[in-house]
């Protein structure tokens, strides 16, 4: 990545780094190549430490919420400081959220090292599993044998084309844990999308109790039918085909 790249992306955080600034820039980097994604990184932190070693040797005061936040600012705000460090001190920073801008890329990084490569991979959709219980494994078995049917159906697949990616991976979140629980989310990367959504943990808990385990296919269908209904409204897809019985 080119400095010039670096800073038009830092451009999108329209001078400030916070929460929802931080995500639109995470969404960019998703599009741009892996390597590409490290070099942001790497830039970021060349200027972070130039900023700390600047600091350091003007006896400015600079919190790492302070240099994000200088960065965050754009190119010519960042040479200002160092042509002019009383500006660092008049200007009044928006830094309480800033330091998220250094986790925007390694978060992105880790994404992308979930996603097998599609060589190891048939068909357009892989499901697995996000939790902190241990999944009976009748329901894992009952939720493959649903996606297999699922991927080799003509209607579906024809539902899935209009989508414009090659691939769907889905993560059924099983979380027993009210505070692991997160609202449906959606990423492209490329022409990958990412989709997870949280199911009922209590019920797939209880396929575990004597004659509940003739349940899991109907969960299984319940769910992969509940999460691609959600994807399709994100995506605008209009309505899923007849899941399979």
């Amino acid at each position: 990545m080119r400095e010039d790249r670096f800073w038009e992306i830092i451009e999108e955080l329209e001078g400030c780094a916070d929460e929802a600034s931080v995500h639109e820039l995470t969404e960019i980097l998703l599009g741009e190549e892996d390597e590409h994604v490290a070099e942001f990184q790497r830039i970021l932190e060349e200027h972070l430490t130039e900023l700390r070693q600047f600091a350091s040797a003007t006896g400015l005061s600079l919190t790492e919420s302070q240099a994000c936040a200088v960065v965050a600012a754009g190119r010519p705000v960042y040479a200002q400081v160092f042509e002019n460090p009383a500006a660092f001190k008049d200007r009044r920073w928006e830094c309480d959220e800033s330091a998220l801008l250094v986790r925007a890329a390694p978060e992105v990084l880790g994404f992308l090292e979930r996603i097998p490569e599609h060589s190891a991979l048939r068909g357009w959709l892989d499901v697995r599993f996000g939790s902190d219980i241990k999944i009976p494994e009748v329901y894992e078995e009952s939720v493959e044998q649903v996606k297999e049917l699922i991927e080799d159906s003509l209607e579906w697949i024809a539902w899935w084309e209009k989508a414009g990616a090659t691939r769907l991976f889905v993560t059924l979140d099983v979380m027993k844990s009210s505070e692991l629980q997160n609202e449906p989310s959606l990423r492209r990367v490329h022409d990958i999308l990412e989709f997870s959504m949280n199911v009922d943990a209590g019920r797939i808990r209880r396929l575990r109790m004597p004659g509940k385990s003739k349940n899991a296919y109907e969960y299984a269908r319940e769910d992969l039918g509940n999460c691609m209904e959600e994807l399709a409204h994100k995506l605008s897809l209009g309505a899923i085909p007849a899941l399979p019985s």
